[in-house]
């Protein structure tokens, strides 16, 4: 039987370039969709959005089906469709239903297979009730991984994503990166500074999932081999992972200011100072910012 990975983040750290990297592992493997926001939007009753983000997922393979000329591929794809419109029956319910989840996980295990991952960064803000209920699924025998990356360039990341997103849109951007900061450096609700809260999501971890079950990795590390060799032996695999030469969704958008750097910096710095604390390092990117 294959372990569970739950990979819970953090969101603009890797994850989607660790969820290729296992895809092409030959003991790794994922359903068809790399986020199945499955517990968080049980806790957050965020079923619909949720769905939303899964047909997006069920559009670009319809279109992969419908363009592929090799039968064999195309009947590949279509597997994979019907494999998602499980899941949109799992999520759209809006109901817990553990048992339809850990079987949705393990239909596509096979016999060499060791492990099969959920690589679902909402998973950060989940409560330790909630990741007590995942770590003893599939008796017991899952695995948590949690990717940290330098907490300011993180956040960057994901204000300059969304400032290209709606400029794409015709929202002025100047106007939409003065507001997306002040949202964040005023609003205690504010989901991105809540991902921002490494410390949290460690203590909510460590309260209710043991110390073999859990793995802290820098981003800034993730791409050497020795930081691979550790992650792959924590899985159980019997070869090391390698993934894309190049990382995925590399950031592209409007360069940090001076001023804007000092002032995540100030809301940040608990941040640092926790990490460094709880991991007894931090890389030479950090200790920069």
């Amino acid at each position: 039987m294959a372990a569970f990975l739950y990979c819970i983040g953090a969101a603009k750290a890797g994850t989607t370039w660790l969820a290729r990297a296992l895809r092409q592992h030959d003991q790794a493997v994922l359903p068809p969709i790399k986020e199945t926001h499955y517990f968080d939007s049980l806790q957050n009753d965020t079923a619909t959005w949720a769905v939303d983000q899964i047909i997006r997922v069920r559009g670009d393979m319809r279109a992969e089906m419908s363009a592929q000329t090799d039968a064999k591929l195309r009947k590949r794809a279509q597997r994979s469709v019907q494999e998602i419109d499980r899941w949109l029956g799992l999520i759209g319910s809006q109901r817990r239903n553990d048992a339809l989840y850990q079987n949705l996980m393990q239909r596509p295990v096979g016999l060499d297979h060791k492990v099969v991952a959920d690589v679902t960064p909402a998973y950060a803000l989940l409560k330790p009730a909630v990741f007590k209920r995942m770590a003893a699924l599939n008796d017991g025998d899952t695995r948590f991984l949690m990717i940290l990356r330098d907490p300011i360039d993180r956040l960057w990341s994901n204000i300059s994503m969304t400032v290209a997103r709606r400029e794409a849109l015709g929202v002025n951007a100047s106007t939409v990166r003065a507001s997306l900061m002040d949202e964040v450096l005023t609003g205690e609700g504010n989901p991105e500074r809540a991902r921002s809260d490494y410390a949290g999501t460690l203590s909510r971890l460590e309260q209710a999932v043991p110390a073999p079950q859990r793995m802290v990795l820098f981003f800034e590390d993730l791409f050497r081999a020795e930081t691979l060799a550790r992650l792959s032996d924590f899985l159980g695999l019997d070869t090391p992972l390698s993934g894309p030469k190049e990382r995925v969704n590399a950031g592209t958008g409007a360069q940090i200011t001076t001023q804007e750097r000092a002032q995540l910096a100030t809301l940040l710095r608990p941040q640092y100072d926790d990490i460094k604390a709880r991991l007894g390092t931090i890389p030479q990117r950090w200790q920069d910012n």
